[in-house]
C-alpha cells in the first residue's frame, strides 16, 4: 500500500491573540509540494489579502509561505507551544 502525502498553501503569523503565532492552512490539497509552491508564487499577494481580511485588526505580519502536509503543520505549531 503507498501513502501519498497531501500538501497545503500554509502560512506562519502573527497576531495580537493568544497564542500569538503560528502556522495557518487553506483546504485546498495539492498532491506535491512543487505544484503547491507554483500556485504560492503565482497568488501570494492575493493570498495575502485573504489572510488579512480573514484575520482583520489582530493580524501583526505575514512571514512566510510554505508547503506542507498537515502533519507537519501540527509538528511546527506543537513545537512553538499550540
Amino acid at each position: 500500500m503507498t501513502s501519498t502525502l497531501t500538501y497545503f498553501i500554509t502560512a506562519f503569523v502573527i497576531t495580537t491573540s493568544t497564542p500569538s503565532s503560528g502556522w495557518v492552512q487553506y483546504t485546498q490539497a495539492f498532491d506535491d509540494r512543487k505544484a503547491c509552491r507554483h500556485i504560492v508564487k503565482q497568488t501570494r499577494d492575493s493570498l495575502m489579502l485573504e489572510i488579512a481580511k480573514h484575520f482583520g485588526k489582530t493580524l501583526v505580519s505575514i512571514e512566510t509561505f510554505d508547503c506542507m502536509t498537515r502533519e507537519e503543520a501540527m509538528r511546527r505549531n506543537t513545537k512553538i507551544g499550540h
